[in-house]
């Protein structure tokens, strides 16, 4: 029996040991991040470069002189990229360090700690919750197949009249030409199929959020949305990645006192909250509108290249 035991542990440390590791022929893990960490550092060196029509100029020169620092050519640089891309778990790990070191940088210099922080331990219930529950990391790439993340919220008996909610992550660019363009969109349908679809455009790296406001006519049934994001206007196979951390999605439980008026059938702005650094987010509008009850949504447009399992369309898929 012991001699079984001892068989079995044996077996388990082998199958420990042969566990797939980053080929040598890519960029390892702990270089990595210190390449992406002086890379996020030069673009925002870049950033604050003046004339703002020479910044493309800068940032060329300040990535080309983080690869000479590294001895790293930008073919490599690429290729590490894309291997990563497909070992999203490491990239994750990564991308955990590259932020814990830019916010320990941003806040030795004084800077805020990012407002993405503030719900991290809300657990799923209570007044005001974290009610993801997919994936919480993704990276998309400008091309068919790889260029939206879709989700879909189902709604139980937690959720109330008068819910208001608030969809946000982190962005981390990598890119090499062409303008930045990404899109989030959020379609939900209440009780009485009223439905109030929220979007905008992240242009930056940073944190990204958009608001749902308080709806007092129904509770909600579902929410659809995705991520999507465009080649900006440029397609040649250049460096263009976007990854998408620490996702989020918060309900608010409204008091029923609270004077904020009802959604239906009116036109309203919120805010959508990004900053290009951890020193607190910067305001930006927010469209939503109020469909109303109406059989069939109109959500944004599919972008070229967009895959066709987008936000479902129909009498019951509005």
């Amino acid at each position: 029996m012991r001699k079984g035991v001892y068989l079995f542990a044996a077996v388990i440390m082998l199958m420990l040991s042969c566990k797939p590791s980053v080929p040598t022929s890519v960029i390892q893990p702990d270089d990595m991040e210190d390449m992406l960490f002086d890379y996020h550092i030069s673009r925002a060196m870049a950033h604050q470069s003046e004339p703002a029509n020479e910044r493309d100029i800068r940032n060329r020169e300040y990535i080309l002189a983080m690869l000479r620092k590294h001895n790293v050519s930008e073919a490599e640089f690429d290729s590490a990229l894309l291997y990563y891309y497909s070992h999203v778990d490491y990239l994750k790990r990564i991308y955990d360090g590259v932020n814990e070191r830019l916010a320990n940088e941003a806040k030795a210099l004084g800077a805020k700690v990012g407002a993405i922080g503030r719900y991290s331990q809300y657990s799923a219930t209570g007044d005001t919750a974290n009610i993801w529950k997919d994936a919480t990391d993704v990276m998309l790439m400008p091309y068919p197949t790889m260029n939206r993340f879709d989700f879909e919220v189902k709604a139980d008996t937690s959720f109330h009249k008068g819910d208001a909610f608030m969809f946000q992550f982190m962005t981390e660019y990598l890119w090499q030409v062409g303008m930045k363009e990404a899109t989030i969109c959020l379609i939900s349908k209440y009780e009485g199929d009223s439905i109030i679809q929220s979007y905008n455009q992240v242009a930056v790296s940073g944190i990204a959020q958009v608001r749902v406001p308080v709806y007092r006519e129904g509770r909600l049934k579902e929410m659809k949305g995705f991520i999507y994001l465009g080649d900006g206007g440029d397609e040649t196979d250049t460096r263009k990645m976007m990854f998408v951390s620490q996702i989020q999605l918060i309900r608010f439980h409204q008091k029923q006192s609270d004077n904020e008026p009802s959604t239906n059938g009116a036109q309203k702005k919120d805010s959508l909250q990004r900053a290009a650094d951890f020193n607190g987010p910067a305001h930006d509008s927010l469209r939503f509108r109020t469909i109303g009850r109406r059989v069939g949504g109109t959500p944004v447009p599919p972008h070229r290249g967009a895959p066709a399992n987008g936000v479902a369309h129909g009498p019951d898929n509005p």
